[in-house]
């Protein structure tokens, strides 16, 4: 397939990093702007828009650096590459579930479980990772959800039908 534009021997990966980035620059301006229409505030007293602002522009930051990226690659020695080669399905499909899970479960079973349990699929069961260190990270990060959304910013989670 040839793209308008192009040369034949360009990476065709070289040139959608450029239309990716050139995309999620205009997206994340736009958000920006939006988001400041909806007040920033303080740190101390946050807006509305202070979330959207802050995301949006981290996310022109790395999209301008993924467009000087695409622009500066040297063409030298580039070959066609397919896409997907390489991708470890299983990995991609474990974590989708995993996400659509804790998603379901977050209510019922409250957030420090649920949030054990999908670190565990993904140190384990994604990163295959041996035992200790999957129930090591899995605990850890936990205790340090906890720490950072229960305790200093309290941010109310549900805690499930055993107080865990």
């Amino acid at each position: 397939m040839r793209i308008p534009g192009r040369d034949v021997g360009e990476n065709p990966l070289k040139i959608y990093d450029t239309y990716a980035a050139l995309f999620l620059t205009v997206l994340s301006g736009v958000t920006c702007i939006l988001a400041y229409r909806l007040s920033l505030g303080s740190i101390h007293n946050p807006g509305a828009g202070l979330i959207p602002f802050s995301v949006a522009a981290l996310l022109g930051l790395m999209s301008i650096g993924l467009l000087v990226r695409g622009l500066l690659r040297s063409n030298a020695g580039s070959q066609s590459e397919r896409v997907f080669r390489g991708v470890e399905w299983r990995g991609v499909a474990l974590t989708l579930c995993g996400l659509l899970g804790y998603g379901a479960v977050f209510n019922p079973i409250g957030f420090r479980l649920s949030t054990f349990l999908l670190m565990l699929l993904l140190v384990g069961g994604v990163g295959r990772q041996k035992a200790w260190l999957t129930l090591t990270v899995s605990f850890f990060t936990v205790v340090f959800a906890y720490l950072i959304f229960v305790v200093w910013l309290r941010c109310p989670f549900p805690s499930g039908p055993f107080g865990i």
